[in-house]
């Protein structure tokens, strides 16, 4: 099992200015891929915060990939680069691919007309600014270039994606076959199915779904509306496991109890 964290870095979405979108597409993404999710972290632009996580998460071997959002740009409270270096106590550099991403960006964007000069100010330039030892991932539509750093004592692979929602989502197509790759190695798989009940009451719903949930080891989480709506309730039955064949078996076996033992009702 592949265990991830993922960590979003903003204030503004510590003070709700901007909902954050970016955790729920990964959690779904790698959910689905056969990841599991361990913890997902909102922290502050703050560098003893961001990087007293980042050590932590490391030192305890608790997540074998972290997967960090925000902080790539060229603004002075992006800053993600130098908060990842300083978690390790590893030195930056102004590293020579990342720039020529963003050299090759900007002279596209100043192409395209939508900057007015492709010349590398030093703002530019920071986004080029790497820990020792990382790469830079591309960015098929922004400036900044993300960040991949493998802790090899730890044996953790890190992902720095940006926090605008498009970049960072063209960024992930990136990364994703590599996290497959890791996937199909690990003997892991996970399968999920939707259902509409004939229930509307969640509270006569709720010990038929724990018999289920002890007899199959699934997980069941029910999705009520408001009683208002008189709608049914719906069901997310889910499974991770050493298969995706078992899981899915597992899976539709549940809801065929399920929906055995409450036929009457």
């Amino acid at each position: 099992m592949i265990k991830v964290l993922l960590i979003s870095i903003g204030n503004e979405l510590l003070n709700g200015k901007t909902i954050n979108t970016n955790a729920t597409f990964l959690g779904k993404k790698l959910t689905k891929l056969g990841f599991k999710i361990e913890k997902i972290l909102t922290l502050p632009d703050d560098g003893s915060i961001v990087s007293s996580e980042i050590f932590q998460a490391t030192s305890t071997s608790d997540f074998n990939i972290i997967l960090i959002t925000g902080g790539l740009g060229p603004t002075w409270d992006d800053s993600t680069s130098l908060f990842l270096a300083n978690a390790f106590s590893i030195e930056t550099t102004l590293n020579s691919r990342a720039l020529e991403i963003v050299k090759r960006r900007y002279q596209e964007l100043f192409e395209n007309q939508l900057v007015i000069s492709p010349e590398l100010n030093p703002a530019r330039k920071k986004m080029a600014i790497l820990p020792v030892g990382a790469d830079p991932i591309e960015n098929p539509v922004g400036t900044a270039p993300g960040i991949f750093y493998n802790h090899r004592s730890s044996n953790t692979l890190i992902y720095c994606l940006p926090g605008v929602p498009r970049e960072m989502k063209e960024m992930y197509n990136i990364i994703e076959s590599s996290l497959i790759m890791l996937i199909d190695n690990s003997n892991t798989g996970y399968y999920e199915l939707e259902y509409v009940t004939s229930f509307s009451d969640e509270s006569l719903l709720a010990p038929y779904l724990e018999k289920v949930q002890k007899k199959y080891d699934v997980w069941i989480k029910s999705l009520p509306e408001t009683y208002q709506e008189k709608k049914n309730i719906k069901l997310v039955i889910s499974k991770l496991s050493d298969s995706k064949d078992n899981a899915a078996k597992n899976v539709k076996a549940a809801k065929e109890y399920l929906l055995k033992i409450t036929s009457s009702e």
